[in-house]
């Protein structure tokens, strides 16, 4: 039989087999020709088809960070040329991303070389991975010698997008004897809508004694996030009759067939709220690269890298309120008899509803730079040493404000609502919520908090190397400084007063302050009923004499209308250019006072950590019988002094006399911010050996221990209390004194050679974690939150009415969450297995040429002693790609498979027993390309590429507590790209 040439996919196979054959201990990478060549987005993409690693998704469908073996992205440690790299970014939609993961779809595939995922650690890899290591090396002139230009141009377009996007990149490289530069740019404008069904968790009401029929009240099952009324108010609808009173009997006259117990623990979703999502996603990245090679042994380096990321988009979300809402049930079902430990409201008709619109148009901004310089030198046969520096910095910037009008309480608006087990619900209004004049401004509010981060790596690295093949020691080590800041604005309050609080110049608060947009303005200043204000001629209030009253609103309610307009997405938006510049934004926005919360949840704050370490490996081989026993044999001493430093605000004293009495009206000083700084050392040896035995040239055997490390969750760690939603429900208060995550790990493997790229591979693996940490939540009366400086006058108004109606802060209560170390281990146990395999054989049976295949697949078992879970673990996974190539002609289909998994822990919005779960997730891709040189002899034809990703339009689905409690649903939609590539 002829020999085969390997070229293009199967040249990269075969160059990713021949580095794991050639590693001593369990890694995986993937190269040049095989990363351009697949439909990914990103980086995050590409590693997806590496066994033993899933990745995290955003509403888009697009790859966000990575995990390995099951731990989540937070233990998998991401470095650039082996050095560190942070990128100020929040990750994926509605994600506060302050955790240790990189932001993966910030980088494009076309200027790297080389993607190593490192699943056993050696003494040299920088720590913070317990999970493994994953580097990114960019492309170097002397990758490829000589003079070199490539090019690709794809247009893309997503489905359901009128709007054809386009993705691009240009790399030139040249070299001579000694020197070699290299500048490539990659860019991207993409073009999405994406559609979905969130729900911000699930609820059931708390029924009043009354209406329980007990003494005691009922509500066994936790939750209790809405009331339903004693009497039924004026304009309720569905034909109810105003002042009836709402006890048991009512309760089960008006649901027949249900038990009060069903009524009391049946769950709705906290907010139905359908969304739209679209607009332009911008990215553009350079690299820079010099390499000096003035003789064979010695190798100077520069390499630098830019990245920019903007997103221009347009959110909308129409939300049928349940939290904190009076809604009134009416001939509900459920899914099950028996409720006594909560069940699924199956449908109900609901009156006294309203709904809020949510229109946020969002502008995210990230930029890094990255400079990288080295050294390499051979100062002789057998003593060689390295030097690296690196210096990175990234901002990042988040502009979402918020306009929220809803639909007028008392109006008769109902809402017939159908739960599906595998779906979004049906929602139907009994109002046209595509009819500007539905809505109101009563209850309504407006937003506006920016959020900016900054991230800053500075160190360097290196070691001296002594030895030969057979044997040498290595001696090395780092020092690296890596900060986190996040620091939130907010001008909310003032915002909202000016749109439509009745003063855009003057608001005193008080107990007569009206809620977050009460509609003043229809009423005429000076006139009955408009609420004046005292003057206290003491404190801050010193100065002020006579009444102060509202004045008009830049937007008064009668003229609300005029700002909305029939929606896309079956709902009204806001017509968002007339909207800014009426309710004076820009003003607002530009004046925002830093705040200590932000608008992605996360709390303000910063975290620097200086980490020294130093290192001292052996390697080597010898013989033991005919074959080659490598081995790998380290230890790594570390140590990190950590700072972190956050605000805290506290009530001034002077609003406590200390003669009892109180302020006139209500007044309170302002809140005194104080910045607490804390700090925190540790240092821990990290042993590593790994050891490979050739069994001829068929097969390897690999067995691998390490102990591992992964510093505390940067966000669990800042101190203060943040509210992860608008209605104070849950509190977050952070643990600066949290210890770090240790993990002892154990590898074993066997591989099996079979020609070029043939491989077949299995490996067993085992993680034992301590240290892990455990959500810490406890149900508080609203008061607990004065020891950290939170009282009722620091919310804002959307929370203080939420907390208003929920009793008042004198009978309100919150969930108060906290991340605190458990005693117990964690143990991850795995089998991966991996084929690849060409299909030579069909050649001389049939004549079929070029076909092969590539798969993996990772199961993967967690157990615990005590409460240590690690959330988001897939119990199976796998990847398959078949492929072609013959004769200039490439093609693939692959596709993903990711088992669903309990996503986060129980208590979920004060359930106890309420849980996140994600659904199965499988994505079928088509890559191809014609290579027109080879297949029409062309000279310096370019090659035609036609991909198309997630071929069935997969769905990412979550649920809450039960299968059929649908909490988000996401349709990313089909992308086509078509388009060009080559190179001269």
């Amino acid at each position: 039989m002829a020999d085969i040439v390997v070229t293009g996919y199967r040249a990269s196979l075969q160059n990713s087999t021949n580095a794991k054959r050639e590693a001593t201990g369990f890694t995986d990478s993937i190269f040049a020709q095989d990363i351009g060549k697949f439909p990914d987005t990103n980086i995050a993409e590409s590693f997806n088809r590496i066994p033993g690693i899933t990745i995290n998704r955003d509403v888009n469908g697009e790859g966000i960070n990575v995990a390995i073996r099951g731990l989540g992205p937070n233990f998998t440690n991401v470095t650039l040329n082996g050095a560190p790299i942070a990128v100020s970014s929040s990750g994926a939609t509605d994600a506060q991303g302050t955790d240790r993961s990189v932001d993966l779809s910030f980088f494009p595939t076309d200027l790297f070389t080389k993607l190593t995922v490192n699943k056993s650690y050696t003494a040299n890899l920088l720590e913070g991975g317990a999970a493994g290591n994953i580097d990114m090396r960019s492309a170097r002139p002397f990758d490829r010698p000589g003079t070199r230009l490539t090019y690709s141009l794809q247009g893309t377009k997503q489905s359901g997008v009128d709007r054809i996007g386009a993705r691009g990149s240009m790399i030139f490289s040249t070299t001579n004897d000694t020197m070699g530069i290299l500048v490539g740019v990659s860019g991207q404008r993409l073009y999405t809508d994406n559609r979905g069904y969130e729900t911000i968790g699930f609820t059931n009401p708390a029924l009043t004694a009354a209406q329980c029929g007990a003494a005691t009240g009922c509500n066994a099952t936790g939750g209790g996030n809405w009331t339903i009324p004693s009497a039924v108010p004026a304009g309720a609808g569905a034909g109810l009759v105003a002042g009836q009173t709402i006890d048991r009997a009512w309760l089960l006259a008006n649901n027949p067939g249900a038990s009060i117990q069903q009524i009391d623990n049946g769950i709705l979703p906290r907010l139905g709220r359908f969304s739209a999502q679209y607009g332009r996603r911008d990215r553009i990245n350079a690299i820079a690269s010099a390499e000096w090679r003035p003789n064979d042994q010695m190798k100077f380096y520069l390499d630098g890298l830019y990245g920019y990321k903007r997103n221009n988009l347009t959110r909308e979300n129409v939300a049928w309120i349940v939290r904190n809402s009076q809604i009134i049930p009416t001939n509900t079902t459920y899914d099950r008899e028996d409720c006594a430990t909560g069940c699924l409201v199956n449908s109900g008709t609901y009156a006294n509803s309203q709904f809020f619109l949510e229109y946020r148009p969002l502008t995210e901004t990230t930029d890094l730079y990255s400079v990288n310089p080295g050294l390499d030198w051979e100062i002789n046969d057998r003593l060689k040493v390295s030097i690296q520096g690196n210096y990175t910095r990234s901002t990042f910037h988040r502009e979402v404000p918020t306009a929220g009008p809803v639909t007028a309480l008392g109006s008769g608006v109902t809402v017939d609502y159908v739960n599906n087990p595998d779906g979004a619900p049906t929602i139907t209004s009994s109002v046209d919520l595509n009819d500007p004049n539905n809505f109101v401004w009563n209850g309504g509010r407006v937003n506006i908090s920016d959020e900016r981060r900054v991230n800053e790596t500075k160190g360097v690295r290196g070691a001296l190397t002594w030895g030969d093949e057979r044997f040498s020691l290595q001696l090395g080590g780092n020092y690296d400084d890596v900060s986190r800041r996040i620091r939130g604005f907010d001008n909310s309050q003032a915002w909202q007063n000016a749109v439509c609080g009745g003063d855009p110049s003057v608001f005193v608060p008080g107990p007569n302050s009206q809620p977050p947009c009460a509609g003043l303005a229809s009423v005429p200043p000076g006139t009955a009923g408009y609420p004046t204000y005292p003057g206290y001629g003491t404190g801050y209030t010193a100065g002020q004499t006579g009444p102060v009253t509202y004045g008009g609103s830049l937007i008064p309610v009668g003229d609300l209308p005029n700002f909305l307009m029939p929606g896309r997405a079956g709902f009204v938006t806001v017509d968002w250019n007339r909207f800014r510049q009426a309710s004076n934004y820009d003003f607002y926005h530009d004046n925002a006072p830093e705040s200590g919360g932000s608008n992605t949840g996360a709390s303000g704050g910063l975290i620097r950590e200086k980490s020294f370490a130093a290192y001292l490996i052996a390697t080597g081989k010898f013989e033991i019988g005919d074959n080659d026993l490598r081995y790998n044999v380290g230890a790594r001493y570390v140590k990190t002094d950590q700072t972190i430093e956050g605000r805290v605000s506290l009530s001034d004293p002077r609003n406590t006399p200390a003669d009892g009495s109180t302020l006139p009206d209500g007044a309170r000083y302002p809140s005194v911010v104080n910045i607490v700084r804390t700090s925190n050392s540790y240092d821990k040896w990290l042993p590593a050996a790994t050891v490979a035995y050739d069994l001829g040239d068929m097969a390897v055997l690999r067995a691998a221990y390490s102990k591992t490390m992964t510093r505390p969750d940067p966000a669990a760690q800042l101190p203060g209390v943040g509210f992860g939603d608008p209605s104070a429900a849950t509190a977050t208060i952070g643990n600066p004194a949290l210890n770090p995550y240790f993990s002892d790990n154990l590898d074993f493997g066997v591989e099996l050679y079979t020609g070029r790229e043939g491989l077949i591979s299995v490996n067993a693996f085992r993680k034992e974690l301590t240290g892990f940490t455990t959500n810490q939540i406890t149900t508080q009366p609203f008061a607990f939150l004065a020891q950290y400086g939170i009282t009722y006058d620091s919310l804002n108004p959307t929370q203080r009415q939420a907390i208003d109606l929920r009793g008042g802060p004198g009978v309100a209560t919150i969930q108060v969450q906290s991340q605190v170390n458990v005693p117990n281990k964690l143990t991850v146990n795995g089998l991966e297995f991996q084929w690849v395999q060409p299909l030579d054989f069909l050649t001389s049976r049939f004549g079929i040429e070029g076909f092969g295949f590539n798969a993996n697949a990772t199961l993967v078992d967690q157990r615990s002693d005590g409460p240590a879970v690690a959330f988001g673990v897939a119990p199976f996974t796998y990847n398959f790609i078949a492929y072609y190539e013959k004769g200039g002609i490439n093609l693939r289909v692959s596709t993903t498979y990711r088992e669903g998994s309990q996503s986060s822990g129980l208590n979920q919005n004060g359930i106890p027993t309420a849980a996140l779960f994600t659904d199965d997730y499988q994505q079928w891709d088509f890559s191809s390309s014609f290579d027109l040189e080879e297949i029409f002899g062309w000279k310096s034809a370019p090659q035609l590429t036609v991909d198309i990703q997630n071929l069935t339009n997969a769905r990412l689905r979550s649920s809450f507590q039960y299968d059929g409690a649908t909490f988000t649903q996401y349709r990313p939609g089909v992308q086509y790209l078509v388009g060009f590539r080559g190179s001269f």
